[in-house]
């Protein structure tokens, strides 16, 4: 994807390697996504509860959430291209604000199981159980799965959209 995109411009870039198998990597920028959040949910990416307390507390939370919603797109075009490869290795990362780069989850896919799919009535998970050698990062998941929790909590209470504690003065334990 080139600058002009709009998800480059919101820190997403992608490279494409036509190797054998091919492989496609997406890393999202994390500094720049969450300062591009506000255009992100005016454009419907995100719901308006995302508050800027619940960016600051989640943004594992909502990286992953980007990469499972426009993923299967990014499957789909690929194998539906004139000479498209018969199998490519997919892997999302994400470069935190100090600059370090971390992965957050990867598989491979066939030609053969994207034409399995019903991409027409796509439904989630479709795409996962199509997947093959699906790799989770452990220390994103744990991150996302405690985010997840916060999120949860923020958004079930009646409609309010409180502001979140920091991660130190929650009560009850975190997971490592």
């Amino acid at each position: 994807m080139g600058t002009e995109t709009t998800a480059h411009a919101w820190g997403i870039d992608t490279r494409f390697a036509q190797t054998v198998p091919c492989q496609v990597e997406m890393t999202i920028n994390q500094s720049v996504f969450m300062a591009h959040m506000p255009e992100m949910i005016r454009a419907g990416l995100f719901n308006t509860q995302v508050t800027p307390a619940l960016q600051k507390q989640a943004p594992r939370y909502l990286m992953n959430t980007l990469q499972m919603d426009v993923t299967p797109g990014f499957v789909h075009t690929l194998f539906t291209q004139h000479g498209a490869p018969a199998r490519c290795h997919f892997a999302w990362f994400y470069t935190a604000p100090d600059g370090t780069r971390h992965p957050m989850v990867s598989f491979d896919m066939t030609r053969q199981a994207h034409d399995r799919i019903d991409w027409a009535h796509l439904r989630f998970g479709d795409m996962l159980t199509a997947a093959q050698n699906p790799v989770v990062d452990r220390e994103f998941d744990v991150q996302v799965n405690q985010e997840t929790i916060d999120v949860t909590i923020a958004l079930s209470r009646n409609g309010e959209i409180p502001d979140l504690p920091s991660p130190t003065s929650a009560t009850g334990s975190r997971a490592p």
